[in-house]
């Protein structure tokens, strides 16, 4: 699993804090997740608990080269970057992300287009898999439209 095999990341689905809609309502990530990801993402992420094994392959995932997302300043406070994995979850594109400044080790948040939790009728302690693939295509300036 070191190099080119693709990583799967089985959790539960778990509630958040809400900070992921804060973050995501950001124009300056928005921008930047539009430009070198492809997805105009839903203003909130669908998080993953990690246990196990998982926690495991998730490590091995952030030590991989992902597709950065610059972070900045507003109105003094920092906004970190955050590395991103191309991803999909049930057959619907979306990706990995890890914000360098949190302090979350188990638990992989989710950026989709879709609200993920209404589309995939999810709920916390749901059962999924996300599949970060070897490669996966590159779509500059590609948007998929909700």
């Amino acid at each position: 699993m070191q190099g080119k095999a693709s990583i799967i990341l089985s959790g539960t689905v778990a509630s958040g804090t809400g900070s992921g809609r804060h973050y995501m309502r950001q124009r300056r990530y928005r921008i930047q997740f539009i430009d070198k990801l492809g997805i105009a993402p839903y203003s909130g992420t669908l998080n993953i608990r990690l246990s196990g094994a998982d926690l495991k392959k998730f490590a091995l995932l952030k030590k991989r080269r992902g597709i950065l997302v610059k972070g900045f300043r507003k109105q003094g406070r920092s906004f970190g970057n955050v590395m991103c994995y191309r991803a999909e979850l049930s057959g619907i594109r979306c990706a990995v992300i890890v914000p360098e400044l949190s302090r979350r080790v188990d638990v992989a948040e989710i950026i989709s287009k879709e609200r993920l939790r209404t589309n995939l009728s999810l709920h916390d302690g749901s059962n999924v898999r996300v599949r970060v693939p070897a490669r996966m295509p590159v779509r500059r300036r590609f948007v998929e439209k909700a």
